[in-house]
């Protein structure tokens, strides 16, 4: 008795030695761990350029201050003036050796530092006192903002949450850091001057609330310890003190002279400043920390991966090379027979299904070729059973669905043509009766009542289109182009809001007359309905050497372009009612009676607003021969 041999008992053989299964992962890891490896190398240099560019920052913002205080007329500050400058000069001259090793991020850094270039010029200003406070504050809020940009320009896609975190938290104490020494800054300035002036008291209190959102966003990513570090920088006699301060500068804000020191509010803020500044580093340190462990993490895990994935290759290639063939030439066969069975072999029948015709047999036409081929290994032999199953409950549903759709389709024209013609005797009846009925107000009845089941017979009729029948109405005579649109409008509810700006006179073929009215009224009742109830929906027809061009105008809110792309799909026919939604069956019905008289239907943007539905009529629907034409009767043209 032969033995079957499995692809289970194949693939056992391929596993014998497990750096099989290494190969890929390990290749995978190797590659990831170095791409890790890299990237928390980048992450550690360039924080550590961030933390001696918030350095320099910090003097910038010291200097800031203390130039306007002097420029608001304390001349106390001109001798801390001095040292603030040079400390400002040799943070620049740091940060600058650290650019020259070329660190992540320095291009950026160094397009800021140009921001300093006027630095010179407005401390030669702002010591002879041409410079204005305003001015100084600007120039030094710029660069500072500038720094601080390029610093973190690049900064935080690490993929590691609580590196992440960290430097999320990094940047937020930046943030409330320069919000407070910008708020220093401003308030010692005005404390200087004596009081608020200009837009100085609405600076001041925007300062302090985005110092306030910059402080509050801190605990959301920050850890307990940098919690606490700044809990307790907030709490201190020197923020209590500037807090204070703070209140007293808002309560005296039209005061002639607020009841703050300058000397007692640079103190106490610039300690408060510090304090910040201190804790912006503590988060430094744990951006710096937490990169350096993520870099040590990828370098262990790189050098385990490549040892791996040379063990893996070597035993891997052997196994491969022996097990490949028995698999891959049954599976290839096995894929081009399923993959032929998916790309011809159902369409086509499936096909010859929907466009069988009422007499043909449906099961003949479902018949499929020989199986697909099994190959000799039992597993393949299961899939190419179950393709085969599949395939063949595919068809069989295909056959019921087509069975099912004939006779919905039947059932919906047979309905449609009832209703359409108990709808036409209904009208017939009012007809009559209008033409008997001489008191006014029964009569205006009587015209509501005429267009209302004018209205019924138009839904009849979509009713027919959509199961892919003909409209009855017929007429022996060429009708004019003139009558046909304003039996259109007597086919819509709000009527009276059309108006028909130019309507070039043609003849149109009578047996196109009913299926070219029904598509004009479908489309200006959807331009009525997208516009506003006190705005009129436009209608111009011309006759061109490309037939007869219908353009109905509405002024509603419009569509986008997707939804543009969408409706123009359902009315050149491209969809399926059965797969639409059912609020746009009148696109549907648009697109076979444009599809059945050969007129193309687009939607496109109105010039100022809305949406512009045009039809363009084929020559061939145009009568060649246009007197004696027939006149529509009056309960048609309403």
């Amino acid at each position: 008795m032969r033995t079957v041999r499995t692809i289970r008992h194949r693939l056992a053989l391929l596993l014998a030695l497990p750096t099989g299964a290494l190969v890929v992962l390990a290749a995978l890891g190797t590659a990831g761990q170095a791409t890790r490896f890299t990237a928390a190398g980048r992450t550690d240099d360039q924080v550590a350029l961030t933390v001696a560019t918030q350095e320099l920052v910090h003097q910038l913002q010291r200097e800031r201050g203390l130039t306007a205080g002097l420029l608001g007329g304390d001349e106390s500050f001109r001798a801390q003036l001095g040292g603030g400058r040079a400390a400002a000069d040799q943070a620049r001259r740091a940060l600058d050796q650290r650019l020259a090793a070329g660190p992540p991020g320095a291009a950026a850094v160094r397009s800021a530092l140009t921001g300093l270039g006027q630095l010179a010029a407005l401390r030669g200003r702002a010591d002879t006192g041409t410079a204005t406070r305003a001015e100084a504050l600007g120039f030094f809020t710029t660069a500072v903002t500038g720094l601080t940009s390029a610093a973190f320009d690049g900064l935080g896609a690490s993929g590691d949450d609580r590196l992440q975190a960290s430097l999320a938290t990094l940047r937020a104490l930046c943030e409330a850091t320069e919000a407070t020494a910008l708020e220093r800054g401003t308030l010692n300035g005005v404390l200087a001057t004596g009081s608020f002036k200009g837009a100085d008291y609405p600076s001041f209190v925007r300062i302090m609330a985005v110092r306030g959102a910059a402080v509050a966003q801190v605990p959301r990513t920050a850890t307990a310890a940098r919690t606490d570090a700044l809990d307790a920088a907030l709490r201190t006699p020197a923020a209590v003190t500037v807090a204070g301060m703070e209140q007293q500068a808002l309560a005296g804000f039209a005061a002639e002279h607020l009841p703050v020191l300058p000397a007692d509010w640079w103190r106490a803020a610039s300690t408060l400043v510090d304090d910040l500044q201190q804790v912006q580093s503590g988060a430094a340190a744990e951006s710096r920390e937490r990169a350096a462990e993520l870099r040590s993490d990828a370098l262990r895990a790189l050098l385990l991966d490549v040892l791996l994935a040379v063990t893996a290759v070597l035993g891997a290639v052997l196994l491969g090379l022996a097990a490949t063939r028995s698999i891959t030439r049954p599976l290839a066969a096995l894929a081009a027979g399923a993959a032929d069975l998916a790309d011809r072999v159902l369409p086509e029948a499936v096909g010859r299904i929907r466009d069988a015709g009422p007499g043909q047999d449906l099961d003949d036409l479902a018949a499929l070729p020989a199986p697909v081929g099994a190959g000799r290994a039992q597993e393949l032999a299961e899939v190419a059973e179950a393709l085969d199953r599949v395939s063949a409950t595919a068809l069989r549903l295909a056959v019921e669905q087509s069975v099912l759709q004939r006779n919905s389709t039947g059932s919906l024209a047979n309905l449609g043509r009832r209703n359409q013609a108990l709808v036409s005797r209904q009208l017939g009846f009012l007809s009559a009766l209008e033409r008997e009925e001489h008191d006014p107000g029964v009569l205006a009845n009587l015209f509501e009542l005429d267009h209302l089941a004018t209205r019924m017979r138009r839904n009849a009729e979509s009713v027919l289109v959509l199961a892919g029948e003909r409209s009855p109405r017929r007429w022996a005579r060429p009708v004019g182009t003139g009558d046909v649109v304003r039996a259109a409008l007597g086919e819509v509810e709000d009527y009276r809001r059309v108006v028909l700006r130019q309507v070039d006179e043609a003849q149109l073929d009578g047996a196109a007359v009913a299926e070219v009215a029904h598509l004009l009224a479908e489309l200006i009742e959807n331009a009525l309905a997208a516009s506003a109830p006190d705005t009129d929906v436009e209608v111009y027809a011309r006759l061109g050497g490309a037939g007869y061009l219908v353009a109905v105008v509405d002024h509603g809110a419009g569509m986008t372009e997707a939804e543009l792309e969408r409706a123009n799909a359902r009315l050149g026919g491209e969809e399926s009612f059965l797969v639409g939604s059912t609020g746009l069956l009148g696109h549907y019905v648009v697109g076979r009676l444009a599809v059945r008289l050969g007129a193309r239907v687009r939607l496109t943007p109105s010039p100022v607003r809305g949406v512009t539905a045009t039809v363009l009529l084929p020559g061939g629907l145009l009568a060649s021969a246009p007197q004696s034409p027939q006149q529509l009767q009056p309960s048609e043209a309403r």
